[in-house]
């Protein structure tokens, strides 16, 4: 008996089967792209903070409910600190004294002390030049062809850390390489066996660093000379205008004010310097007098609060009626320097030096940041995917070849079946 059934019919099983084993894998491939692409968003790698959810944010100092005698010092939050007696330089508390460190501005104080003997006469004039303009960091706003005196300067570096002045002082003292080379023989004069100058602003540098057991001498030294404390005593100063030489248009002067907040801020407070870079953080130099007794306070690569953090430490320091000594720094001490090595040498001791302490030295903020990102990225990643991520991404693979494969089935069974 023939068959009713039309020659042409495909068999029955065939594309159901097809079509069935197609659909299972675009369900299955649909489902593990969600999972997948959920898993990547709420990983917390992908966070806009970048921070785990149980990460402890960052420390912050607060004065402490308690500076008076007997009371426990505070402790400010950063890499080296200390207070003492400026007179006798014995130390009541501290952190890290020979601790290398960037020393951001204060450095300026090396600064002012070396050139001032060099630049002896205050009303000498240094026309200013464009370098001084483009300088990072913080300007008083020397306009190039106008000329300043010496003195001007010295109260810009020292009152408003401006760092074309500082510039200008190194240039004229013979040029910025001149002017660092004796800052070094000053700090080695000084004792200050733990400290190298690069330039005379205090922007980061590999070869630049102080501790703060140095900081204490640097103090000394420059409370002795009474030209530099006149300066550093001022709270605010007329700073002249000038002629813009393109423009040949006349500007007015404005006054500058101290940024270090210490003289007429704090009781007794004599000033001193404060300085800030990212890499470098707070540091701050600080004393005050009361009933003729000094007292300092020095700071470096303090994560917040850094004047709040000097002041307190002066404060306690004072407060306390019989304070037990825990060292004693020799200051007031001049040492005759060694002849000076050359420059190729005294860099090379200094990355040496700077290399083999375990503490951060200072660097330029450009470079060094981006040296420690792509060391981090280097560590963290894996073909240019972080590793955090590269199981989900490698499983997001697999789910996408799932997918492509099902619609070629489906794409071969429709062919199948229109030819039919």
């Amino acid at each position: 008996m023939r068959s009713t059934r039309p020659a042409f019919a495909s068999p029955p099983t065939a594309a159901p089967r097809s079509f069935g084993t197609g659909m299972r894998l675009i369900v299955s491939a649909g489902l593990a792209l969600l999972l997948i692409g959920a898993q990547l968003v709420l990983s917390p790698g992908t966070s806009h903070a970048d921070r785990k959810p149980d990460e402890k944010q960052e420390k912050v100092y607060q004065t402490p409910a308690d500076l008076g005698d007997g009371a426990k010092p505070p402790t400010p939050v950063g890499t080296a600190w200390l207070v003492g007696n400026l007179d006798t330089g014995e130390i009541q508390a501290a952190h890290e004294i020979d601790k290398k460190h960037a020393p951001a501005s204060t450095i300026k104080l090396l600064t002012a002390l070396a050139l001032v003997d060099v630049l002896d006469d205050p009303k000498q004039k240094v026309e200013a030049e464009f370098e001084d303009m483009e300088i990072d960091g913080t300007k008083v706003g020397l306009m190039q062809k106008n000329k300043y005196s010496v003195d001007l300067l010295f109260h810009a570096m020292l009152m408003s850390s401006a760092n074309d002045a500082a510039n200008a002082l190194g240039r004229a003292a013979g040029g910025q390489e001149k002017a660092v080379a004796l800052m070094n023989e000053k700090a080695a004069e000084l004792g200050m066996t733990n400290t190298h100058a690069a330039n005379t602003s205090g922007l980061d540098d590999k070869n630049q660093y102080m501790t703060v057991s140095d900081m204490m001498k640097l103090a000394w030294a420059v409370c002795e000379d009474d030209y530099l404390m006149g300066i550093i005593d001022t709270e605010t100063f007329k700073f002249p205008g000038g002629k813009n030489p393109v423009t040949k248009k006349k500007f007015k002067g404005y006054e500058i004010q101290n940024h270090t907040k210490i003289v007429g801020e704090v009781n007794g407070g004599l000033g001193l310097k404060n300085g800030f870079t990212r890499h470098a953080k707070g540091a701050y130099i600080a004393v005050a007098e009361r009933d003729g007794h000094r007292v300092v306070s020095t700071l470096l690569g303090i994560d917040n609060n850094s004047r709040q953090a000097a002041v307190d430490l002066l404060e306690w320091d004072f407060a306390q009626k019989d304070p037990k000594s825990l060292q004693t720094i020799p200051i007031g001490q001049t040492i005759t320097p060694s002849p000076a090595p050359t420059a190729s040498e005294s860099n090379s001791d200094a990355g040496g030096a700077a290399s083999g302490d375990t503490a951060s030295v200072g660097t330029d903020m450009d470079s060094r940041e981006g040296a420690e990102a792509s060391g981090s990225k280097a560590s963290a990643e894996t073909f240019g995917v972080s590793n955090e991520k590269l199981l989900p991404a490698g499983m997001l693979t697999v789910a996408a070849a799932l997918l492509l494969t099902a619609l070629i089935i489906m794409i071969r069974w429709r062919r199948g079946k229109s030819s039919r």
